[in-house]
């Protein structure tokens, strides 16, 4: 499986996928609001970027997965979810292409591998923060619980969807806990978590990978493979394990 992190705009995803369009690909999310003054990339560039991976998911619906982030929410379900480096200009052309495409997106999608649950996802999925949004005194399974936030989405659910606004203080919020699309790397490192998974998620920049024993934080202008439990460079070499505090 190819993993792909957060987009932004930038376009190192088609070098990742090039002969490889049969394999198994899965986007991690934020594909708009570039870095402006950072990056040479303006915001219709990655508003025709974003389409590019419309039709790549389209011309192999099968096997291309493309997950919502942060970012994505603001255009796909509401403003108050996130707004940042949001694209006033060309925000309903961007709200209209998600609209279109629901049926395209997902929040998230597990792979069970010898007893293990990994959980792919844009921020991770933590287990507190699941019992937050379903309310019962025991959080809902992993795999329950990414099928009730697809549905969710589908189903334009607003009372589970609202709660995607959950930010903790990280990331300057005053949630008890970080969304699906909000969690900050720094909130996994002592947090409880759900038995025998292991998360894999992008959303927070760095500039390196960040993997540990429990997740992998992969938002880092590259791609990556995942085989089998393990994840590798695209030149097949395994990725470097990087300390939190080495980013």
């Amino acid at each position: 499986m190819i993993v792909i992190p957060d987009i932004h705009g930038r376009s190192f995803w088609k070098d990742a996928v090039k002969g490889k369009e049969n394999e198994e690909i899965i986007f991690l999310g934020d594909y708009l609001d570039p870095y402006t003054g950072r990056e040479d990339i303006t915001k219709e560039d990655a508003l025709e970027n974003f389409k590019e991976i419309i039709e790549f998911k389209k011309a192999h619906p099968d096997n291309v997965t493309l997950l919502i982030g942060n970012h994505d929410c603001t255009y796909a379900i509401s403003k108050n979810i996130c707004m940042c480096r949001t694209d006033m200009k060309n925000f309903e052309t961007i709200e209209k292409v998600f609209n279109d495409n629901r049926e395209l997106f997902t929040f998230g999608i597990v792979k069970e591998i010898d007893g293990i649950n990994y959980v792919f996802s844009h921020a991770g999925l933590h287990k507190v923060y699941a019992q937050l949004v379903f309310g019962k005194r025991k959080a809902p399974n992993v795999k329950v619980a990414i099928k009730k936030f697809n549905e969710a989405y589908q189903n334009n659910d607003m009372e589970v969807l609202k709660k995607l606004m959950f930010v903790s203080s990280y990331r300057g919020g005053w949630g008890p806990i970080g969304s699906i699309v909000w969690a900050d790397v720094r909130e996994w490192i002592n947090s409880e978590e759900y038995k025998n998974t292991y998360q894999i998620f992008g959303h927070t920049g760095a500039k390196d990978c960040l993997i540990t024993e429990k997740f992998a934080m992969l938002d880092c202008k590259r791609a990556f493979i995942f085989d089998n439990g393990k994840i590798y460079e695209l030149d097949g070499s395994l990725a470097t394990v990087h300390l939190l505090n080495e980013l």
